[in-house]
């Protein structure tokens, strides 16, 4: 028994032309929308993974990232302490407050402090000064003692000490207000460093 199938009858032809454009806009619609909606579907998991595997590089090098942190915290502390001892620029007024207070806890006077003209060298800076003090001895070698402590590097030249040619006044003074005796005038030349630019 064969099956004819006969196009010309109504009852046949019209779900046949129905199922015939279901199936066209079926396929109509996978290749238009599903493949489209696919493709960006495996663009996306693509960049998902290139992102998973940057992310696991990441989480790979974190521990390294603290070790990192705490060398660069250890070379700053060093940086700062090196620029304490060699500064970038010549600080004249935090030299003389530096200067003035030292002289102060050592128990001398400083009756000079004159910035002379800097020298330059190949690598750095010499910044000069020339000081005059007047005070007792031991309060001079204090005072000496606390420049050599200081954390800037300082070279001490020209140094020329002397009785102080006023020492019946500072006797006198010394008498009425209970102060040292300044005993001898010393002048020296007081040499920094700083770094050239």
């Amino acid at each position: 028994m064969a099956f004819k199938l006969n196009l010309k009858n109504p009852q046949l032809r019209e779900p046949l032309i129905i199922i015939a454009v279901g199936v066209a806009g079926i396929v109509l619609w996978y290749y238009s929308v599903y493949t489209q909606k696919n493709q960006i579907c495996a663009k996306l998991k693509t960049e998902l993974a290139g992102k998973q595997k940057e992310l696991n590089n990441i989480l790979a090098l974190k521990p390294q990232l603290n070790r990192l942190e705490g060398e660069i915290a250890v070379a700053q502390h060093k940086l700062d302490s090196l620029k304490s001892i060699f500064p970038d620029q010549k600080e004249v007024p935090k030299m003389i407050r530096e200067i003035t207070g030292v002289a102060r806890a050592s128990g001398i006077f400083t009756t000079k402090f004159n910035p002379r003209p800097d020298v330059e060298q190949e690598y750095y800076i010499e910044n000069r000064y020339d000081l005059s003090a007047v005070g007792g001895y031991h309060d001079l070698a204090r005072f000496f003692s606390f420049l050599a402590n200081m954390p800037l590097i300082i070279n001490l030249g020209n140094v020329s000490i002397k009785t102080n040619p006023r020492i019946e006044e500072s006797k006198k003074t010394s008498e009425e207000h209970g102060s040292p005796i300044s005993t001898i005038t010393a002048s020296f030349t007081m040499t920094t460093f700083s770094s050239k630019k």
